[in-house]
């Protein structure tokens, strides 16, 4: 049975469309907030300006239809819970656990996790993710670059120098997939795992091949090592099953290949 740490509020539709937004803060501005009681008196609090702030935003969110949770630094969270955040499966949390990428502990038979040793993984995520985003991006449009310039150029040679080299898609490729971990796949191993669809201890780079590798690099990368793409798609299937990890773009652009 899961068990979720982490508890969630969501507005209905109704709740929204009745709901107010309290607008942003200005210095000096003071909030109070009036409970009506049943029974007595009616209770006015006077809320701190950093804890007005945070009511502000919450709100804010759960008007735009987010589910909002508000939770302690040191809540100590389920790997469901820390998979919310990260945007990953469990299986992957369980993995970055296990690799000590994230801090938990046992309580009984159940891991737990603090949120601020998610959130800093999280931080570490986002900023490697960026920085792989920019180096894919040139890489390709250079390629494209090429690829144009090859059918309107004379000087084939000239192009040929500027289109994506092997190589260049391997280091792209392996960057991205093994950014996130300590232990690094290799193209070979990489390929084997693709071509087997027997994950080994892999699973979580072939995961992030699928999912964070811009799906152009993906089947670069796959032409080059002689992977078909009805081989590449079973693949893909297979670690979807696995783990309910999804890259919809790679599905489209898997399907008008077909």
């Amino acid at each position: 049975m899961t068990t979720h740490v982490l508890q969630f509020v969501e507005l209905s539709v109704q709740d929204r469309k009745a709901g107010e937004a309290l607008g942003r803060l200005g210095k000096g501005d003071q909030v109070e907030v009036r409970v009506r009681r049943k029974a007595g008196a009616d209770q006015i609090v006077r809320l701190p300006l950093k804890a007005a702030a945070l009511l502000e935003t919450a709100l804010s969110h759960l008007l735009q239809g987010e589910r909002v949770a508000v939770v302690a630094e040191n809540q100590e969270l389920s790997p469901n819970d820390a998979a919310d955040i990260l945007g990953i499966s469990r299986p992957l949390v369980v993995h970055r656990m296990d690799s000590g990428d994230l801090p938990f502990r046992y309580v009984g038979k159940h891991r737990r996790t603090k949120l601020r040793d998610v959130l800093t993984l999280k931080a570490k995520m986002d900023a490697r993710r960026t920085a792989l985003e920019t180096p894919a991006a040139d890489a390709e449009e250079q390629h494209e670059r090429a690829g144009s310039a090859k059918k309107s150029e004379k000087s084939i040679g000239r192009s040929s120098k500027r289109a994506a080299a092997p190589r260049d898609v391997d280091q792209l490729v392996l960057g991205t997939t093994n950014a996130p971990y300590r232990r690094a796949i290799t193209s070979p191993d990489l390929v084997a795992r693709l071509r087997s669809r027997d994950w080994q201890n892999w699973i979580a780079h072939v995961v992030t091949f699928f999912t964070e590798v811009r799906p152009e690099l993906i089947l670069q990368f796959a032409q080059l090592q002689g992977i078909p793409i009805k081989d590449l798609s079973a693949a893909y299937r297979s670690m979807k099953s696995a783990t309910g990890e999804t890259n919809p773009a790679l599905e489209r652009a898997l399907e008008r290949l077909a």
